[in-house]
């Protein structure tokens, strides 16, 4: 009887330490990071190293695609690619088929030079910032 006991202990104990307070449980592990945000990527990347004068800027943006803030994520989201028209800037969910990042990471299938035009290019890290944010369906957030 006291094994018996001792088991059931053991198993209440391993079953509380999932237990969220509210009385429902939740899954011990690993979690997946949040998608990165738009504006974050907008403010850290976008307008400091694309829409800049010359560049994806008013008053003529390169390839009519307008980086600026208030106007970037109208600019790129599910909007034909000027170079290569078999693929989207950003086609949401679709790494492979977004032509930004394709520039971005220097891809052989490009059109023109790797962006942003005559480097410094983007980390790797801020590469995959781009890329989570159009896997998680590039939210205008």
């Amino acid at each position: 009887m006291k094994r018996e006991r001792r088991l059931l202990v053991a198993s209440l104990a391993i079953a509380a330490s999932g237990c969220g307070g509210d009385g429902t449980f939740e899954m011990l592990g690993p979690s997946t990071p949040p998608a990165p945000r738009f504006r974050e990527i907008q403010a850290a990347i976008l307008s400091p190293r694309c829409a800049l004068a010359g560049c994806h800027a008013a008053p003529a943006p390169a390839q009519g695609m307008d980086l600026s803030p208030g106007v970037s994520h109208a600019s790129i989201v599910s909007v034909p690619s000027t170079e290569l028209a078999a693929f989207d800037r950003v086609r949401p969910f679709d790494p492979a088929g977004s032509y930004l990042l394709l520039k971005l990471e220097g891809d052989a299938v490009i059109v023109g030079e790797r962006m942003p035009f005559g480097g410094p290019y983007l980390s790797d890290a801020e590469i995959a910032t781009v890329r989570a944010w159009i896997l998680a369906g590039a939210p205008n957030d």
